[in-house]
């Protein structure tokens, strides 16, 4: 067993993304069929799966490893779990992995009942103290889960008792100001309850999901559900079906489809899917509902945070052997750039331009340069935050294939025009050695 949780855990670092996430979803489904089976494993599997919970470059894995997670916390043994979850997360610096973290906490605290944690006088002495730390930490989501932990323990009849025996004075104190200051504010009641669950505090965009999610009528939900089916059928004449359906469904109850991120997952799956017909046909979609979507992307928290896929399945086909492909993606991405929030998709056209390979990388280029253009005028630093080092990689990468000195050329020229040949000098200055530096003044003059 051992072996083969170190090879899966392994592969959950697999650069490509979806490995990694065969691999994380395989972590929890083992933890849910061997249950204490995997106890000697916790400490590993929770550090990588509570980082992966935090990962800010993916908002799928985020999803997948939260799920991970919560099998872990369902199906481990609680108490391995517990010491497991408070090692791996509480201590980050991420504010989204130390409110995972403590709500994680809360619901293993009550699998382990009350009662029974009270009476472990050693684990409640380290059990306390980060609760303490979890109640006065800086994120509001962090303090509600600790606090509501703490309300739930102090509501057994031991409480006290244990408490004085298994901790410090100082720690004892603490807890009763925390729980008068609860009581000051109208109990447990004010705590809200109705916030993120506790067993999944992580949402795709790698923030703490909003109190209150508004349920769709169950036949809009239904309608949904049926088009993700349609889209992930092993069947090809299925998934374009699905794709239609997702038009159709995109022009008619545009809210509905941009609320369904499971949804989004599947249709962007279909961008590059393996089947010719269906990737194009995914593409023509996606030229259809951009005009009625492009706000959403830039708006709706949760489809921001799939921009990084939308943009990198899109960039596939660039390469292609397809002229079809390549023009119809081309096309998507002028589309993109025009329609979609210049600031909201900077980050992503960036994260993609990097990963592209040399056929894909000009035409990345331009793309990027024409955004610049867009977003410079309201949002300057981003375009420097964003842009540069893409510049000063291309530079050390070095330009032997001619397509790729005429896009590059053209990028430097761009910023160059931005920032003023100066500002772009002074900040080359500091990034590259003097030869780079001569071969960028020759790019621009």
């Amino acid at each position: 067993m051992h072996e083969v949780v170190v090879a899966v855990l392994g592969e959950c670092k697999n650069l490509r993304s979806s490995v990694s996430r065969v691999a994380i979803a395989c972590i929890g489904t083992l933890t849910q069929n061997m249950k204490s089976k995997m106890d000697a494993e916790l400490d590993k599997l929770c550090n990588i799966l509570i980082n992966k919970a935090g990962d800010v470059s993916n908002a799928f894995i985020r999803e997948d490893a939260s799920e991970a997670l919560d099998k872990v916390v369902k199906h481990a043994s609680a108490s391995k779990a517990l010491q497991a979850i408070i090692a791996a997360g509480s201590k980050s610096k991420n504010n989204t992995i130390r409110a995972s973290c403590a709500g994680f906490v809360g619901t293993l605290v009550s699998r382990v009942g009350t009662s029974t944690l009270l009476a472990a006088t050693d684990q409640l002495a380290k059990l306390v103290p980060q609760l303490i730390a979890f109640c006065r930490d800086a994120n509001p989501q962090v303090r509600m889960h600790g606090k509501q932990t703490l309300v739930g323990l102090s509501q057994d009849p031991n409480f006290d008792k244990q408490m004085k025996k298994s901790v410090t004075d100082s720690e004892y104190r603490a807890v009763k100001e925390i729980l008068e200051d609860i009581g000051k504010k109208g109990g447990i009641d004010s705590l809200d309850s109705t916030s993120t669950s506790l067993a999944s505090a992580l949402s795709r965009n790698g923030s703490v999901r909003k109190a209150v999610q508004r349920k769709l009528p169950d036949n809009v939900q239904l309608d949904l559900d049926e088009i993700r089916a349609d889209l992930t059928a092993a069947g090809w004449e299925r998934r374009i079906g699905g794709l239609k359906r997702f038009l159709e469904m995109s022009l008619s109850a545009t809210k509905a489809v941009a609320s369904d991120t499971k949804l989004f997952e599947a249709f962007i799956g279909r961008l590059n899917d393996i089947n010719s017909k269906v990737s194009l046909d995914g593409l023509d979609t996606y030229l259809a509902t951009l005009p009625v979507l492009c706000r959403m992307y830039s708006t709706e928290t949760h489809l921001k945070a799939v921009l990084n896929q939308l943009v990198l399945a899109l960039m596939s086909h660039l390469s292609s052997k397809s002229e079809e492909h390549r023009t119809t993606a081309q096309k998507c991405l002028r589309e993109t750039i025009k329609q979609i929030d210049p600031a909201s998709l900077s980050p992503a056209i960036a994260a993609a331009t990097r990963k592209a390979n040399i056929k894909q990388k000009p035409f990345m280029l331009s793309i990027f340069n024409r955004l610049n253009f867009n977003l410079y005028p309201t949002k300057p630093k981003q375009v420097e935050v964003v842009a540069l080092p893409i510049l000063w990689e291309c530079l050390k990468a070095g330009l032997a294939d001619s397509e790729m000195k005429k896009a590059v050329t053209e990028f430097a020229k761009g910023l160059e025009q931005l920032m003023g040949e100066r500002a772009l000098l002074d900040q080359a200055s500091m990034e590259l050695d003097p030869q780079r530096k001569k071969l960028l003044e020759s790019l621009i003059r």
